[in-house]
């Protein structure tokens, strides 16, 4: 597996473009990766960060192989930038229960509704903070992790919710020759995690956790808990 950050300039059309739409942005990443648009391990996921004014937007990508950027690097990249491609497999296999890392995570919390016996539910998104926090924290235990503690609170507290978008765009529905419209709740969570199974977390990182996963959500990613 392989993580490959990108730094895009919103500044430059092509890059509003991408950034302006998840469909867009779906259709550069596969061809950028060559991904598999399944549902499981070898998949390919993608985030994006930042887009406050004046600065340059990160582009995250988990694939099985290193992706190709080139084209994406000249037609939307920040100047004097390229992209890092990190062999992320070494990182995975020295998870281990017990350890402690910072994690970000872009999901779309959502749950499904009956609609009676026999016909699928409907399917909605979580639209208040509470909601989409305890959303993360029911299923953190299924994914292989908990939460740490922050300033004497109670460990669930320390998710924090702290940006949320809700896209809407249309796709394209070939049974129906129409465009369905599409409405995302992505919602970043960010927070400190204790490994609790290390194998289910490293399922986790690799096939996405949520749903949209094409659309730029799923992907968590770990890094060192800063001591200060």
């Amino acid at each position: 597996m392989f993580l490959t950050k990108i730094e895009l300039d919103p500044a430059r059309r092509l890059a509003r473009k991408y950034l302006g739409s998840p469909q867009v942005m779906h259709a550069v990443v596969l061809k950028a990766t060559g991904g598999d648009d399944g549902d499981g391990p070898g998949r390919v996921l993608w985030r994006v960060d930042g887009r406050a004014r004046g600065t340059t937007a990160s582009l995250y990508l988990l694939s099985p192989s290193e992706p190709d950027c080139s084209q994406i690097v000249e037609e939307a990249g920040a100047a004097g930038e390229q992209a890092r491609a990190l062999d992320y497999s070494p990182f995975l296999e020295r998870l281990g229960a017990g350890q402690q890392w910072a994690f970000r995570l872009a999901a779309n919390p959502s749950y499904s509704a009956s609609r009676g016996p026999g016909v699928r539910g409907r399917r909605y998104g979580h639209v208040t903070v509470e909601q989409q926090r305890q959303w993360l924290v029911a299923r953190a235990p299924g994914y292989g992790f908990g939460f740490v503690p922050v300033d004497d609170e109670e460990a669930d507290a320390s998710v924090v919710v702290v940006r949320r978008e809700r896209p809407v765009f249309g796709r394209e529905n070939p049974t129906r020759r129409a465009r369905d419209r599409v409405t995302i709740n992505r919602t970043v969570y960010e927070g400190v995690l204790r490994v609790t199974d290390a194998e289910a977390l490293r399922r986790a990182l690799v096939a996405g956790i949520g749903r949209s996963k094409a659309y730029g959500c799923g992907l968590m990613t770990l890094a060192r808990v800063r001591r200060d």
